[in-house]
């Protein structure tokens, strides 16, 4: 299937808004290394080690793994890039703002994500940041993680139809995962279905951060707190909640999407969590509104897990952000300080998972709007029967 048309973006104007956060924070110079970053200012894959360095007066350069550099200054918009090797990086880096006359300057790099539950893919290494310590002595160098995140935060029209083209794919995946799923065959069969189907259908690269497209069966799925179902060749048999979990890439945006399927007909217990599960991801998509702090809606979910005696098998987190990664904010926790804002997009989580008994995930793109959750799938957020 041949990729959708999109309004372009201008990259030129987003350098621009980066570079007029980092002056009025007072800093000199963000030295970006998360794949977000790199993705959301060059418009190129970049998979490998690289950096973004984007001054306060509107420089704009990045420096590249040199065994892909030529492919991202052919595909991405207007990059500049310094290639490195081998053990390079932090040195080339240092390098490029020494160009700048910056060697002595304040600058904020990709440090820490306060809050997060994981670590953003390109996140700076210890190593390096101590080797940017002494490769610039007279530098103070900062976090600067929010100097990008509070722009990405707030989606573009242009951003929010990738990001819409992205859960259609996601869409059309789920559908053929959930038809796929039939007593006897295996997870693996079930994962290569929906794999195939994305990937007709546009999708450039499944994330791999958790083993790609996955697929858990049975008491696969309710290892407790567990949120991890690589497919393996287990058999899928009657009565067992089944999680499919996707992650197509459409022109750099992703839809990280996880709805329940439940083979057969379900228990007492199974059913009790059902009701629970669904009634939760209602309780969130109507609390979803611009102006409410992300820890009040998360309360509101974690009451109704307490009201069905089911918190011990819950997780205490709700999703997180979704654009160019999938780890960016808002993390949807108790620890958020961030507040709802109109055409923020977050994969909303809901997560249950009884050992022995088995669990469900819901990883879903929605858009914040000011009367709720606006889904960006057309798949309904429930348990499907198969």
């Amino acid at each position: 299937m041949q990729q959708a048309s999109f309004t372009p973006i201008d990259f030129q104007a987003r350098r621009k808004r980066v570079a007029a956060a980092v002056k009025a924070a007072g800093f000199d110079a963000y030295v970006g290394t998360r794949q977000a970053g790199l993705h959301y200012l060059a418009g190129a894959f970049m998979p490998w080690r690289g950096a973004v360095i984007v001054t306060a007066d509107g420089d704009c350069r990045f420096v590249y793994w040199a065994w892909d550099a030529s492919r991202v200054r052919q595909e991405g918009v207007e990059v500049d890039i310094t290639p490195f090797t081998f053990s390079d990086f932090t040195r080339t880096i240092a390098d490029r703002l020494k160009d700048l006359g910056l060697q002595g300057g304040r600058i904020g790099v990709d440090l820490a994500h306060p809050g997060a539950a994981q670590v953003a893919p390109g996140m700076l290494c210890a190593n390096e940041y101590l080797e940017l310590k002494e490769l610039l002595p007279g530098a103070s160098i900062e976090n600067g993680v929010d100097l990008l995140d509070d722009i990405m935060l707030i989606k573009e029209p242009a951003e929010l139809e990738r990001l819409r083209a992205a859960a259609r794919v996601a869409d059309i995946g789920f559908e053929a995962g959930r038809a796929a799923v039939r007593t006897g065959v295996t997870e693996n069969h079930v994962a290569g279905v929906i794999e195939q189907a994305i990937r007709d259908h546009g999708s450039t690269w499944a994330w791999a951060l958790t083993g790609g497209t996955e697929v858990g069966s049975g008491v696969r799925t309710g290892y407790l707190h567990g949120v991890t179902q690589q497919a393996t060749d287990k058999l899928i048999q009657d009565n067992e909640f089944i999680i499919l979990d996707l992650h197509p890439m459409i022109d750099l945006y992703l839809a990280d999407a996880s709805v329940p399927v439940f083979h057969g007909k379900p228990s007492a217990v199974q059913q009790k969590l059902i009701d629970c599960w669904e009634e939760v991801v209602r309780t969130m998509m109507d609390n979803l509104r611009p102006g409410v702090p992300v820890p009040q809606v998360v309360q509101k979910g974690i009451d109704v897990f307490e009201r069905y005696d089911l918190k011990q098998y819950c997780l205490p987190t709700f999703g997180h952000g979704l654009g160019t990664c999938a780890r960016t904010r808002p993390f949807m926790n108790l620890r958020s300080t961030d507040t709802l804002q109109a055409n923020m997009v977050v994969a909303l989580g809901t997560h249950l998972y009884m050992p022995e008994v088995g669990g469900m995930r819901l990883e879903y793109p929605v858009l914040v709007t000011p009367s709720g959750g606006e889904a960006l799938m057309r798949t309904p957020p429930k348990v499907h029967r198969s």
